[in-house]
């Protein structure tokens, strides 16, 4: 089979390796339809050295495929279709009996080689039935790209009497808008990127600001959202600065989900942003399986999910498709394995 192999230094590139096979009852390997690149791969794109000739793997997680082989599973058949999740579960502990999957205590799956890949070795629990009507690259988003906003603008209870705020036009960014404009919410968006922040005007948004282009941007967002502030937001570009920002911006008893990934935290005023604002603050990392269904549901309704991607690449283009990715001139990138 043909995979991606994670270089480090800015660079992957495409490689032959056998197909797995599964050596424990519940592994599965699944025939990956559709792989689309996350922006939390970039510690492993960039990771600052080569990884050398003897690395296989590669960081995708998200997917969507059709179950090849599956030896004595007890969930899956071949030839099910399957979303892949990203969390190999062991389905016992106290957060896998509530469905938070991705804080399990003991997973216990392999996934090998990674998503980006012809076949993908899996725990047979991380594969969610796809219903037919549900194309594989819809399917894929679901777990990350669509699934982790998801989740947090369930969490905050978002609806149409809403004024949302969303910091980062990526991929989650823009999915975020997407659903929030899907639930008739007014929605302000926040980009340094020019063309991330056409691509949110794309995707419904009511208001596409550009902070460096604003003198003071605190002054923006009132002209906008109005001087109570905004009802929630929605931090998913990891800048501590946005951050801070959406705190400070958020009316009194705002909600906030912290989503973007980053190794830096914001500038707290625990009195002014907490105590005297009362505001609730959530984080969420990826989504449910509960999600799964209800996503499918959303997309039945008219939720355009496959506009966020704005690009789709063959395997062998791996190398070009990290590149534009990850150099900001791109929304959501699908590798498609077969292509």
């Amino acid at each position: 089979m043909r995979t991606v192999r994670m270089l480090g230094n800015c660079g992957v590139d495409v490689i032959d390796l056998p197909d797995p096979e599964p050596a424990e009852r519940d592994e599965v390997v699944v025939e990956v339809m559709s792989s689309p690149l996350c922006g939390s791969e970039r510690h492993a794109w960039d990771g600052g050295r080569r990884m050398g000739a003897n690395n296989v793997f590669n960081s995708g997680h998200e997917g969507s495929g059709v179950v090849a082989k599956a030896r004595g599973s007890k969930y899956v058949k071949e030839g099910d279709r399957v979303a892949l999740h990203a969390a190999a579960p062991c389905g016992s502990c106290r957060y896998c009996v509530a469905g938070h999957w991705v804080l399990c205590d003991r997973p216990p799956g392999r996934r090998l080689p990674g998503n980006h890949s012809q076949y993908v070795l899996v725990n047979e629990r991380s594969c969610l039935p796809l219903a037919d009507d549900i194309s594989f690259e819809t399917g894929a988003l679901f777990g990350d790209a669509i699934g982790t906003p998801f989740r947090a603008i369930k969490r905050l209870g978002v609806t149409g009497f809403d004024t949302v705020l969303i910091t980062g036009q990526g991929p989650i960014g823009l999915a975020a808008t997407m659903l929030c404009r899907f639930l008739n919410a007014r929605t302000i968006v926040l980009d340094v990127n020019p063309y991330r922040l056409e691509q949110g005007r794309q995707c419904g948004a009511d208001a596409c600001v550009n902070p460096a282009e604003e003198t003071d941007i605190h002054a923006r967002i009132a002209e906008i959202a109005g001087p109570r502030g905004v009802d929630v937001a929605l931090e998913c570009s990891a800048a501590p600065e946005a951050q801070t920002l959406c705190m400070d911006v958020l009316r009194k008893s705002g909600r906030m989900a912290l989503i973007g990934v980053s190794d830096k935290g914001p500038m707290i005023d625990t009195m002014q942003h907490f105590t005297l604002k009362e505001i609730e603050v959530i984080g969420t990392w990826y989504s449910a399986p509960t999600d799964h269904e209800e996503l499918e549901a959303l997309v039945r309704r008219g939720l355009p999910a496959d506009d966020m991607v704005t690009h789709r690449f063959g395997i062998e283009e791996a190398p070009e498709a990290f590149d534009l990715f990850f150099g900001g001139d791109a929304a959501k990138v699908v590798l498609e394995p077969w292509g």
